[in-house]
């Protein structure tokens, strides 16, 4: 559990690549993505035909053939963001704390749910800490020139850089990017030891590169991205003197409207610009959101973001930040309000086809489907999970796809790769 300690300022930067190509020009795709989307399986008809408030179990997808399943990411509710291009979502974020998979890799893998072929790619099996220690030593992996871990290829390498999903992943639909913000603990440095897996087995790896670490200056780092097109992780410094404070449990969410990033925490709400590589600190007016890690969503119509009840936030109920006014609200609404909940309990989502937030509580003693009027400023009356539903050991890590107008749910055990995923329908 991480609710002993507030989060440390996430150091932010820009990637160092080329932005997305004019219009009309063909991506020179490699990246294990570049086939997709797949032809629809029989299980797209299906979700299809699901009527309103109406769950279907899809079973477990196909394993990759090389890595197996994907395992299940507590604190994540969001730790599933589709990418409509390629009709499937990227699963990213560490579950059990220090965790190490049976075959020696941590859990700070990236893995692709392709939705049409209901399987799983991995991207990236996450780090191996059998041979982390000799990988530095033959210098495969060194900190280079920015002060981050880089292969031979000099590629940027994500080691444990992202404790859970919480809220901290986003697609850039514009450039075809997933990513995700750093955390970069308490420790600092390029390897974070806070909650490392495997941080004994590496130690040796670890002393090594913080002591290449020692002459570096200190940088300002963009998000983490994964380019579809290359297949590779990207991060370089970026166009800030001194670090963004984009604290407070974020949510962090693409803008295709803005070509923008937005970090909205209860510390602050900082913007990414890929274009200028520059974060900055909106420093919003108003009340700021009490407690962490609490769930929300992005309003496309009111150009808002919601932000409802976390751990220790006292009651405060739904708010939301207004980009227009640059300033936090509280909402008030009428109606039976869903309990407080974190991202390990619930899921938010804007519907702009029905002009409504629907919330789905996984757990606790409200579990059900919560739906925000914003026009009527109302809570409905919430709608029970149905007794033949899914049941939620921990998170449930979800998507919306607006395509099929379903919830995707991928219901696992933490960090057990006993996964099914489940179909959801509102309304239709």
């Amino acid at each position: 559990m991480t609710n002993a300690f507030g989060l440390a300022a996430i150091w932010l930067a820009l990637v160092a690549v080329a932005g997305r190509p004019p219009t009309g020009f063909a991506r020179d795709e490699k990246g294990p993505l570049a086939a997709l989307p797949s032809k629809p399986g029989p299980h797209v008809e299906k979700i299809k035909a699901l009527g309103d408030n109406e769950w279907l179990n899809l079973g477990a997808p196909a394993a990759d053939p090389k890595w197996g399943k994907a395992r299940g990411s507590s604190w994540g509710a969001k730790a599933l963001i589709l990418a409509t291009d390629k009709r499937g979502a990227f699963l990213f974020g560490e579950g059990v704390h220090g965790y190490v998979k049976p075959d020696g890799h941590a859990m700070d893998d990236l893995w692709f749910y392709d939705l049409n072929a209901h399987a799983w790619t991995c991207l990236h099996p996450g780090t191996d800490t059998k041979t982390f220690t000799q990988r530095v030593k033959d210098k495969e992996l060194v900190i280079g020139g920015d002060g981050q871990v880089v292969d031979k290829d000099k590629q940027p390498v994500p080691v444990h850089q992202l404790v859970h999903a919480w809220g901290y992943l986003a697609y850039d639909s514009d450039r075809q990017k997933f990513a995700f913000l750093s955390w970069n603990g308490t420790a600092g440095g390029p390897v974070p030891r806070y909650f490392l897996g495997g941080e004994k087995q590496m130690d040796e790896g670890l002393k090594l590169l913080e002591e290449q670490l020692k002459d570096k200056k200190k940088r300002v780092f963009s998000p983490w991205f994964y380019d579809v097109a290359s297949g590779k992780f990207e991060r370089s410094p970026a166009d800030n003197t001194t670090a963004i404070n984009a604290g407070g449990f974020p949510q962090f969410h693409y803008l295709p409207s803005k070509k923008q990033f937005f970090a909205v925490g209860s510390d602050t709400v900082a913007v990414f610009d890929p274009a200028k590589g520059r974060w900055a600190d909106l420093k919003p007016k108003g009340p700021s959101p009490k407690g962490y890690d609490a769930c929300g969503c992005y309003d496309a119509k009111r150009g808002r973001f919601y932000r409802h009840d976390g751990d220790g936030s006292k009651g405060e109920g739904l708010m939301a930040y207004d980009i227009g006014e640059n300033a936090w609200s509280h909402l008030k609404p009428t109606g039976t309000a869903p309990p407080p909940a974190n991202t390990n309990g619930a899921f938010y989502e804007y519907d702009a086809r029905l002009d409504v937030v629907v919330a789905i509580h996984f757990k606790g003693k409200s579990p059900g489907v919560f739906v925000y009027d914003p026009r009527a400023n109302a809570w409905a009356d919430p709608l029970p999970l149905p007794a033949n539903g899914p049941k939620f050991p921990s998170a449930a890590n979800t998507f919306y796809d607006r395509e099929l107008n379903a919830y995707v749910c991928h219901v696992a055990g933490d960090s057990r790769d006993d996964g099914v995923v489940w179909a959801y329908r509102h309304k239709k």
